[in-house]
């Protein structure tokens, strides 16, 4: 009992490190894609900034439309700064927690959604842990009762005897019955304590366990419904948007301010995605390795 509970605290401290990794691991690629679409937002309003001046120079437009631009790509620019920070940073994390000397490169993963698994604590080396100290209570008070049992032993001998002119064998019976009680009736009453306290533990983490679980679950529902509609109509919204918008610019269709509110309303709906995904994400991890 005592080899499984050091096993199951090992599982345990290993599941740990996994979350740590996976944590890091999809912060990081979510870090990433926001960088790339910062920095494809950034080039949009830096080409939009030199039209702009270009056509005040022209006398196509008004200074206010100038300067409007140059604004807004200077803090497009700026969120693109930030962006390309948090990648770092979060780059930097995972490279912590793998602990290598090395240059490893990070693989991009095509899918930015993580994987639920079995929704159950079952098997867990949480629980494994508390049915492996309440099995090693029980051996402990097993052990400490078979101490007020007899202990009836059988031993064979060999001998001679002069007299007789011959040898002798034969069987010897021994029986040792204790006399203190006192002393090891305690520890019994003890060890039973122990394993009662241990049960009730494993009860009472069980029972949080499971409504952490409950909450994740409908947490994770509630996040599904709201990537539901990027999954299935915003991320093509957001590009026609993009394409109709830049497109009607071009051929003057509509104007600066248009055209403004447009791409911000394109990147606004990716932007919210990857923040509804990063949490969709912790909330899947939170679930995958389920701990308190």
């Amino acid at each position: 009992a005592t080899s499984k509970m050091v096993s199951s605290a090992f599982e345990i401290q290993k599941k740990a490190i996994e979350r740590k990794v996976t944590t890091s691991y999809y912060q990081y690629q979510i870090a990433r894609e926001k960088e790339t679409l910062y920095k494809q937002l950034d080039s949009l309003y830096t080409n939009f900034a030199n039209i702009a001046a270009r056509r005040f120079e022209l006398g196509e437009t008004n200074y206010l439309e100038k300067i409007t631009a140059a604004s807004k790509q200077k803090q497009i620019n700026l969120n693109y700064t930030d962006a390309q920070k948090e990648m770092r940073i979060a780059h930097e994390n995972l490279l912590n927690i793998i602990q290598i000397d090395e240059t490893i490169l990070i693989a991009e993963e095509s899918s930015l959604k993580v994987t639920i698994n079995d929704l159950s604590y079952n098997g867990s080396p949480e629980m494994e842990y508390y049915q492996n100290r309440i099995s090693l209570f029980q051996a402990e008070r097993r052990f400490e009762k078979q101490k007020l049992l007899p202990d009836i032993s059988l031993n064979y001998f060999q001998g001679t005897n002069s007299e007789l002119n011959g040898n002798l064998y034969g069987y010897q019976l021994g029986l040792k019955i204790p006399i203190l009680f006192g002393g090891q009736s305690s520890r019994i009453k003890a060890s039973k304590i122990s394993k009662d306290i241990a049960i009730a533990e494993s009860t009472e983490y069980e029972i949080q366990l499971n409504s952490k679980l409950n909450a994740l679950t409908l947490q994770l529902e509630q996040l599904q419904n709201a990537l539901n509609y990027y999954e299935n109509e915003g991320d093509n919204l957001s590009e026609e948007i993009l394409k109709t918008a830049t497109s009607s610019f071009r051929n003057g269709e509509i104007d600066f301010y248009q055209y403004i509110q447009s791409l911000e309303s394109a990147y606004e709906i990716k932007l919210n995605y990857l923040d509804k995904l990063d949490e969709y994400n912790q909330t899947s991890i939170a679930i995958n390795y389920l701990t308190l």
